[in-house]
């Protein structure tokens, strides 16, 4: 039996439990009446892990515990190795124009993973799956407006990229991609291998974010969604005011900022690497003591690889 019928089989005998499965968050269906559903795709299943518990990390850093508890109860099962599919869209309160575009993609995901996608384009399909339940999530809630339409835009981006032009995808994905298209237009052109970077300055001892950052962040998430492949590094700095040790500890609660607000606005934390380079990395070399303002920022570069 190939693998693509084994798939097709094991969904079927045990859709409805899957779909539980995924829709729940659980690590098991016994509570569900069935068993447990063994995933074939291990690769695919440590990309979900990962994705999931980023996700509920921010959701966490946001107070959120239901949902924190959803994507991590995913994330266990995914680390488990057991079959997590994207979110139903009947389990979401949509409304009619959202729910004609979240249920052809639904099936369209479906598919792709009875096709095999999950083995051929690992990083992708896990991206496309999250984004979408994060979609769903918060435009559901009205409560996160900007990171919403990050992954709504992150998905038909991916979708669009995974299908080709000849691929049958759903006519809403084809209808957006060119809110996609412009995304990538309105930031600045990146070529593979080339980087971008900004920065943040911090008040003397504080590692919280002041008012003129939201821009900034703004426009290093657009960025980094016009272009899905890239790491964003997010590097904490101190001036040397203060003992090694605790510039250390100052830079690294500098850089966390930072990259919760990034999450914040729909960048997935696994796509960010934190570095903490306390003192030891100057914009303006002082002598031992001197509080520099220069000094004391964070530097977000985007790695377009």
């Amino acid at each position: 039996m190939t693998r693509k019928n084994q798939m097709r089989n094991l969904l079927i005998g045990g859709f409805a439990t899957a779909c539980l499965l995924a829709t729940a968050g659980v690590a098991s269906a016994a509570g569900y009446g069935g068993a447990p559903i063994k995933s074939p795709y291990a690769s695919y299943d440590a990309a979900l892990h990962q994705r999931y518990q980023a996700m509920s990390e921010m959701e966490g850093n946001e107070s959120d515990s239901s949902d924190a508890w959803s994507y991590g109860s995913k994330a266990i099962a995914a680390r488990d190795g057991f079959l997590v599919l994207p979110d139903d869209p009947a389990n979401h309160k949509l409304t009619a124009e959202q729910t004609a575009f979240a249920r052809p993609v639904y099936t369209h995901l479906l598919n792709a993973y009875l096709a095999g996608v999950p083995d051929t384009a690992t990083t992708d399909m896990a991206d496309a799956q999250v984004n979408f339940d994060c979609w769903m999530n918060d435009i559901e809630e009205n409560k996160n407006a900007a990171r919403a339409q990050v992954c709504h835009t992150n998905l038909v981006a991916i979708l669009t990229r995974l299908s080709g032009p000849d691929a049958k995808v759903p006519a809403a994905v084809r209808a957006d991609a060119m809110r996609a298209a412009n995304v990538a237009s309105s930031t600045a052109s990146l070529a593979k291998g080339e980087s971008v970077s900004h920065r943040l300055l911090f008040e003397f001892d504080s590692a919280a974010l002041n008012g003129d950052a939201g821009a900034t962040l703004d426009h290093i998430v657009r960025l980094a969604v016009a272009y899905p492949r890239s790491i964003v590094h997010v590097t904490g700095h101190t001036d040397r005011a203060g003992s090694a040790e605790y510039n250390h500890a100052l830079a690294q609660k500098r850089a966390a900022n930072v990259a919760v607000a990034l999450g914040l606005r729909g960048l997935l934390l696994d796509r960010i690497d934190e570095v903490q380079m306390g003192e030891s990395d100057l914009a303006v070399v002082t002598r031992d003591g001197v509080a520099e303002a220069e000094n004391r920022r964070v530097v977000i570069t985007v790695d377009n690889r």
